[in-house]
């Protein structure tokens, strides 16, 4: 999180200017709004993590102290099918591929002069269906402030859930699908010829995902959920 908000900083320096330019110059698009549907694709990046609850008790686990969640930087693509629902309502459809890495990070006390680290890294290819409503401000100019909320759910296409293991290979197994609720905001500029929005959304995983294996890396966790952040960059015909 810590790399994304200089990001974010970056967004705001360019969202300002661009926000005063199209407010001082003539509405674009001035029929936008009435039209029926909308379509377009989207852009973006992601920080995925998990949100984990470990046993209360690791004792039973010999070496183990120690089971923390760590987040890594992946890249959405979709496409948006936007359906005008009022003047400050959307129902939103946009299905996309999101490549997503996290991990697992198990402390270990080897000795009592030497505690090392076993790392759990799951790589994922996501298919994402969110339907989100899409709650707006009034027109100001060529922008408009924005507001999403939905759920979402994803289909993990290089899950390991089935992979067999031997007695040497031992990993984190996720289930391959994962119900989400979403929440984020954003902000609409009417350009000239399509309509550009920076969006951030949260999405948090409703389920637990870890399959149980039996082993010291899924006995030590009573739950594993997802949860991502999204910045997104759409355009919209």
């Amino acid at each position: 999180m810590k790399k994304i908000m200089p990001f974010l900083f970056s967004l705001f320096v360019v969202s300002v200017p661009l926000s005063v330019y199209t407010q001082r110059n003539a509405p674009n698009l001035p029929n936008y709004d009435q039209k029926r549907f909308h379509f377009g694709f989207v852009l973006g990046i992601n920080h995925a993590n998990f949100t984990i609850k470990p046993q209360s008790n690791l004792n039973p686990f010999d070496s183990l102290l120690v089971v923390t969640p760590g987040g890594m930087a992946g890249f959405d693509i979709g496409i948006v099918v936007n359906m005008h629902l009022g003047n400050y309502f959307d129902l939103r459809f946009i299905p996309a591929l999101s490549l997503i890495d996290r991990m697992v990070k198990y402390t270990l006390k080897y000795r009592a002069d030497l505690v090392g680290t076993e790392t759990q890294s799951i790589e994922s290819v996501n298919l994402d269906f969110p339907l989100l409503f899409k709650f707006k401000s009034s027109r100001m100019g060529n922008v408009r402030f924005y507001v999403v909320s939905g759920a979402q759910y994803s289909v993990d296409l290089a899950t390991r859930s089935k992979k067999r293991t031997n007695s040497n290979e031992i990993f984190l197994k996720l289930a391959a699908g994962d119900l989400q609720a979403q929440v984020g905001v954003g902000i609409d500029f009417y350009l000239q010829y399509f309509k550009f929005a920076i969006e951030t959304k949260m999405s948090f995983g409703t389920g637990n995902l870890l399959k149980n294996e039996n082993n010291m890396f899924t006995n030590s966790v009573q739950s594993l959920r997802s949860k991502t952040f999204h910045i997104s960059f759409l355009f919209e015909g």
